[in-house]
């Protein structure tokens, strides 16, 4: 089952600022969030419906140099199960990140 994608308003803008890296890294997670809204390195935020992904070297099979650049950036996003769609909610630092999580919330 392959399920829909959206972007809040907000994520497009967050992805200009962000580096090639991060933009590359962010795609190719929203790509497999497609197929997969629960992969290994997701987890649900704690009393929040949302869920998070940090960087895996594993995972995204990011070389060294690509690491560094995404390790300290998340991917916030919300899992409409019954819906089959996924709402990616925020892109950023870990530290930003939380905060405008807080907006929603």
């Amino acid at each position: 089952m392959i399920y829909k994608i959206e972007f809040r308003p907000g994520v497009t803008r967050q992805l200009k600022k962000a580096s090639k890296e991060v933009e590359d890294w962010f795609f190719e997670v929203t790509e497999r969030l497609a197929l997969n809204p629960k992969p290994k390195n997701s987890k649900a935020m704690t009393n929040s419906p949302y869920r998070r992904i940090k960087p895996d070297r594993q995972i995204d099979s990011l070389k060294t140099k690509q690491y560094k650049a995404v390790q300290n950036f998340r991917l916030v996003y919300l899992l409409h199960e019954d819906a089959i769609e996924v709402i990616i909610i925020s892109v950023a630092q870990r530290k930003e990140v939380y905060k405008r999580l807080a907006q929603f919330l």
